[in-house]
C-alpha cells in the first residue's frame, strides 16, 4: 500500500495534549488561522467545549479529516497516530512535550510549519504498526494494534512472569523475568531500547523481541521479519497485564495466547525533511557520542 503526502487540504483536524492549558490555547489560535485560509477545522472533544467548530474523537477525526495536528508530545501523537485505519489522515506532531522524537517540530515554529505543511513542502512517511489480539479459550477477545509496541509485564510485582514463546508455528522459548516487549521499528527507540534492545531504522520490515528483566543470561532481543505471526502464551502462575503504547491496557489470565503481527494499516506522519533519522538520534539521544 502506498502514501503519498496531500498537497491540498480541506478538513484539519486539531488534537492537543491533555491537561495543556498553553496546547489548548495554540489550538485556538491555530483553529482562527486556518479557517481564515477556507479550512474548515475538526476539534478532537477534549478542547473544544465552547467553540463553535465540531467536535470528534480521534478516530472519527482520522477519518474525516485530510490531515491532523497534534499539539503535544509523542505521547499525544502516538494516541492519535496508533488509531490510523486504511483510508486515515496524516498526522503532523508539533512538540507541546519534553522530548519530542517523533512529534518532532517545535511549538515556536507553529506557523511556519504549518505553511509548509499546507504548501506540500513535507515529506509522508508511512510507520508501519502493530495488529493485536488475545485468544481466550481458543475465542479471540481484544483486537487491537500499535505503532511503537506492545508490552506484556507481570501483573502480581511479587512473582516471575512466564512466557511461551512461538513464531510462525515454531517454539522459540520461555521466558521467564519482568516481561517482554514486541516493538515495531518506530517503537525501537522508546521502551525496547531502554531494556536492551536494538535501534532499528524505520524503513526496515522487522519487528523486535525485547524480554524485560529475564531470569537467564542468554536471553537477549531478537529481531525477526514483520511478516512473521508472534504468539505469546501466559505460563505458570500469577496474573499479566498487556498494555498497547503506554495507551491502552488489558488484565491477561493464565493461559491467554496474545498474537503478534503487522497490521494492515499504516500510520502516515508528516516531516518537513530538515532532520534525518540519524541526525535526530544524535541530538535528541546523543547516539555515538562520547561524553568528556
Amino acid at each position: 500500500m502506498s502514501y503519498t503526502a496531500k498537497t491540498r487540504y480541506r478538513k484539519v483536524g486539531i488534537v492537543v495534549r491533555p491537561g495543556s492549558d498553553g496546547a489548548v490555547a495554540a489550538a485556538r489560535r491555530l483553529a482562527t488561522w486556518l479557517g481564515k485560509r477556507g479550512l474548515e477545522v475538526l476539534a478532537h472533544e477534549s478542547w473544544a467545549r465552547g467553540d463553535r467548530l465540531p467536535r470528534l474523537d480521534r478516530r472519527r477525526m482520522l477519518r474525516e479529516a485530510d490531515l491532523v495536528v497534534v499539539l503535544g508530545g509523542d505521547g499525544s501523537l502516538l494516541g492519535t497516530a496508533r488509531l490510523s485505519g486504511p483510508s486515515a489522515a496524516a498526522v503532523v506532531g508539533i512538540n507541546h512535550g519534553n522530548f519530542g522524537f517523533l512529534a518532532g517540530s517545535d511549538s515556536g515554529s507553529l506557523y511556519r510549519t504549518m505553511e509548509r505543511v499546507l504548501s506540500g513542502q513535507c515529506s509522508s512517511d508511512p510507520r508501519s504498526m502493530l495488529s493485536v489480539r488475545i485468544r481466550r479459550g481458543g475465542r479471540i477477545v481484544l483486537r487491537s494494534q500499535a505503532l511503537n509496541d506492545a508490552v506484556i509485564t507481570r501483573g502480581t510485582p511479587s512473582r516471575l512472569l512466564e512466557l511461551e514463546a512461538d513464531v510462525d508455528g515454531d517454539y522459540l522459548c520461555t521466558w521467564q523475568g519482568d516481561g517482554l516487549i514486541v516493538a515495531t521499528p518506530t517503537g525501537s527507540t522508546a521502551y525496547s531500547l531502554s531494556s536492551g534492545g536494538p535501534i532499528v531504522q524505520p524503513s526496515v520490515a522487522a519487528l523486535v523481541l525485547t524480554p524485560i528483566s529475564p531470569h537467564t543470561l542468554t536471553s537477549r532481543p531478537l529481531v525477526v521479519p514483520d511478516r512473521s505471526l508472534i504468539e505469546i502464551k501466559v505460563a505458570g502462575e500469577g496474573s499479566a497485564l498487556l498494555t498497547m503504547d503506554g495507551q491502552q491496557s488489558v488484565d491477561l489470565d493464565n493461559g491467554d495466547m496474545v498474537e503478534l503481527s503487522r497490521s494492515r494499516n499504516r500510520a502516515v506522519i508528516l516531516g518537513l525533511g530538515e532532520e534525518s533519522f540519524f541526525s535526530l538520534l544524535r541530538r535528541k539521544m546523543n547516539w555515538g557520542m562520547r561524553g568528556r
